[in-house]
């Protein structure tokens, strides 16, 4: 059974947001991989930079739609995404102090959140984002 496995109910029916949450998705995947090859951990640590590069780009997506729709929660939703920042950035720290089971803990936090944010936070941006007509 894979780590974390894709289902189209995740997405909220606006590609371009769509398209990011797929593409983190992935990048959580080949974390999961990287560790099971790489026993040094260098190319985990490098897919996790690229994994909080991309979630800043898509933070930055979802929160130009939510102005534009004039979301109510936008504050609350972008302090989620500061938070996630925040706490994945001193992942990112442990990873390359090769802190005890540091690749574990960071892969069980991202499926997590992921999963917390898609399914929920996100799932809220559906109806607003709709009705601005965001496809």
């Amino acid at each position: 059974m894979p780590f974390l496995e894709w289902k189209d109910s995740y997405n909220i029916d606006v590609k371009e947001i769509d398209n990011q949450h797929r593409g983190l998705f992935d990048l959580i995947s080949k974390l999961f991989t990287s560790r099971l090859y790489e026993p040094d951990g260098k190319y985990f640590l490098l897919t996790l930079d690229k994994f909080v590069e991309y979630a800043q780009v898509h933070f930055a997506t979802e929160e130009r739609y939510m102005q534009e729709a004039q979301y109510p929660k936008f504050a609350e939703h972008k302090r989620e995404h500061e938070l996630f920042i925040a706490q994945a950035s001193k992942l990112e720290q442990d990873v390359e102090n090769k802190e005890p089971d540091i690749e574990n803990k960071t892969l069980d936090f991202l499926k997590d959140w992921y999963l917390d944010h898609i399914l929920g936070t996100d799932r809220e941006l559906e109806e607003p984002f709709h009705a601005k007509g965001f496809k």
